[in-house]
Formats: C-alpha cells, sequence, structure tokens
C-alpha cells in the first residue's frame, strides 16, 4: 500500500479548472494582442484623414484642375518598390558579413515583413527589433552581432541621406529662403563630417581602434558594453568592399526613393519643383520622419515636405508639399500590402520571432 501513493507531476486532466484557467488566459493574451495591433494600425490612418482634413481648399481645387498622370504614378510605385528590394538586399549583405546565414529570399521576405511592421512603430525605423530577434534565434549566441548588423544597415541608410543632400545643395539654385537653407547647409556639412569620422575610423581604423577597444572593455560600467558591441561593428574592418558596396547600395536606395516622389509631384501637378530641387527635399524629409515621434513618421514626413516646398525651390510653386507626401505615404501603403501577404504566410519560425519581439517591445 505504501507505493499507491498518488503522482503530482501528471498533468491535470484535460477538463481540468487549472487548464482552462490556462486556456482561458492565453485566449485573453492573444484577444489583448490582435486589439493593439488593430489600434497601432488605425492611429496611422487617422494621422492621414487628419491631414487631408487640413489641406486647403485652394490647394484641393488647384489640384482637381490639373490632369494627372496616371502612368507616372504607377511608375513611382514600381520605382518605390525597387528601392525597397535594394534595400533589403543591402542588408542581406551586412548581415552574411556578420557570419550570420541569411539567404536573399529570407532578406526579401523578412524585410517586407519588418515594412509593415513600421506602420505600428514610432518613427520609419519600426522592425529592427524584429530582425535582431529573427536573426538571434538563427544563429543563438550571434545576438550581438544580429544587433551590429541592423544598426549599421541603418546607419548606412541615414548616411546616404545626408550624402545626397551635401552633393544636391552644391548645384542647387538660389532658394527661396536662403537664409534657412543657409542653416540645413551647415547642419549637413556637420553630420557628414561626423559620420564620415566614424566610419573611417571603424573600417579603416586598424590596430589603433582595436587597441581602443581592449582599452574599453577595462573600463567600470561600460567595459562589459564596449566588449561586446565592439568587434561586431569592428568585422567591417574585414569586409571593407562588402561595407563599400553597403554604401553604394543605399545611395542607389535613397536616389529611387527621390526620384519615386519626384513621379509623384510629376503625376499631380504641371510643375513642382525640380528633380535637383527634390534631392534636397526629400532626403531631409526622410530624415525628419526617421525620427521617433509618430507611426512610420506619418504627419512628420508630410509637414517637412511642405515646409521644404516653400523655402527650396528658386522658383515659387502652386504644388502642395503635404498633397504630394501623401499620395507618396499612400504608394508606401500599397508597397507594405506585399509585407502582409508575407506576414499572414509566415513560418513558425517567424510567428515565433514575431511574438518574442512584441514580448520585448
Amino acid at each position: 500500500m505504501s507505493g499507491s501513493s498518488p503522482k503530482n507531476d501528471q498533468p491535470p486532466p484535460s477538463d481540468s479548472p487549472e487548464k482552462l484557467a490556462g486556456d482561458s488566459s492565453k485566449q485573453t493574451g492573444r484577444s489583448k494582442r490582435v486589439l493593439l495591433t488593430l489600434v497601432k494600425f488605425a492611429i496611422p490612418v487617422g494621422i492621414i484623414a487628419f491631414l487631408v482634413s487640413n489641406v486647403d481648399e485652394a490647394q484641393w481645387a488647384a489640384l482637381a484642375e490639373h490632369d494627372k498622370n496616371y502612368g507616372l504614378l504607377a511608375a513611382a510605385l514600381l520605382v518605390s518598390i525597387g528601392a525597397m528590394a535594394l534595400s533589403f538586399a543591402r542588408w542581406c549583405l551586412l548581415v552574411r558579413c556578420q557570419g550570420i546565414d541569411l539567404t536573399m529570399l529570407e532578406a526579401q521576405r523578412l524585410g517586407a515583413i519588418c515594412f509593415l511592421l513600421s506602420f505600428v512603430s514610432a518613427g520609419s525605423v519600426g522592425g529592427d527589433l524584429f530582425k535582431a530577434i529573427f536573426l538571434a534565434r538563427r544563429r543563438p549566441g550571434k545576438r550581438i552581432e544580429a544587433v551590429a548588423s541592423v544598426l549599421v544597415d541603418r546607419g548606412a541608410g541615414l548616411y546616404a541621406l545626408l550624402l545626397l543632400v551635401a552633393v544636391a545643395l552644391l548645384f542647387l539654385k538660389a532658394p527661396t529662403d536662403a537664409e534657412y537653407m543657409d542653416q540645413v547647409k551647415t547642419g549637413t556639412a556637420v553630420l557628414v563630417g561626423l559620420g564620415t569620422v566614424v566610419l573611417v575610423i571603424l573600417v579603416f581604423g586598424g590596430r589603433i581602434v582595436d587597441q581602443l577597444i581592449r582599452w574599453g572593455s577595462t573600463l567600470p560600467l561600460v567595459g562589459g558594453l564596449v566588449d561586446k558591441i565592439g568587434p561586431p561593428l569592428r568585422m567591417f574592418h574585414h569586409h571593407k568592399f562588402a561595407f563599400a558596396m553597403s554604401i553604394v547600395m543605399s545611395l542607389g536606395v535613397q536616389s529611387m526613393l527621390v526620384i519615386s516622389m519626384f513621379f509623384v509631384a510629376k503625376g499631380l501637378y504641371a510643375e513642382p519643383p525640380t528633380l535637383a530641387e527634390h534631392f534636397v527635399i526629400v532626403p531631409i524629409g526622410m530624415l525628419m520622419s526617421a525620427l521617433p515621434l509618430t507611426p512610420a513618421g506619418v504627419g512628420v514626413l508630410e509637414a517637412t515636405i511642405d515646409k521644404l516646398y516653400e523655402v527650396v525651390p528658386a522658383e515659387p510653386t502652386v504644388a502642395s508639399g503635404t498633397l504630394v507626401a501623401l499620395v507618396f505615404e499612400l504608394v508606401k501603403v500599397v508597397m507594405g500590402v506585399i509585407g502582409t501577404i508575407f506576414y499572414w504566410t509566415a513560418n513558425e519560425e517567424v510567428r515565433e520571432s514575431l511574438e518574442e519581439a512584441e514580448e520585448e517591445a
């Protein structure tokens, strides 16, 4: 009889109170996540509706008077899709530099999902956390390297934006507001200078930088952080050609986005700002929209483009920067549909990474 004591490590029956309570808790958590996702998607939609309602009636009337070139609007979408695909290829290149396996197809699939996620996070940098977590799950022990690839990918894109602005400013005719543009030139020069110095040191610094990293790893408080992030960032010292290619690809991505918005402007208005002026206007707008202020930078981009449409062109334009940027946002929404398809058809590995990213966020 002594050996007939009940075992306490058996799982509860399927209809036990403990099991039912656990199922109810999971269902409640799942419902909350769905509701939160719907709310997040509703925020950018609400911002767009607010912006549309605040467009001046005279601007709507001026837009209605012009014939629309739908061929150029379709071209804007195709160019933007090409820019998106090129940016995902750049990320794949940087990931491989960190010794993490990632196929080009996977990079395109994950990148499209991350683009979709950017619409539910503050700023236009959404999805980066998901990228890092997916790569870390793929290669345990490579979490820091995964984060490094994402950071360098983002940095390469921002650096390319600054370079485009700097080059375009050299060829820009006298703008309407010269004083404002002088401030833009000064700020751009400072940022390009700082970015160039940092990149040159990381990629070409050699033994001196390695010694600095080793010294920094011995410092109190920050030593552990320096020891972890230093080597992954220095990995590009051994992949100079790949890193240079990432910068070239970034210039291609940002140039295509400029051309896309110019096509939108030409599709809506007969005489918008010139293409050269858009190479100043659009990158600055993209930089501002990268700030973590609103989901996908919606609202920030429109306000910035509208202001720059007033001060950058040498000849005043009747084109509304707000309307052009709004249509460009709609182009991005259509691009997000591609991410939605990949999101719905994601495999278990991707779904688990998404759930983990939600929990950590």
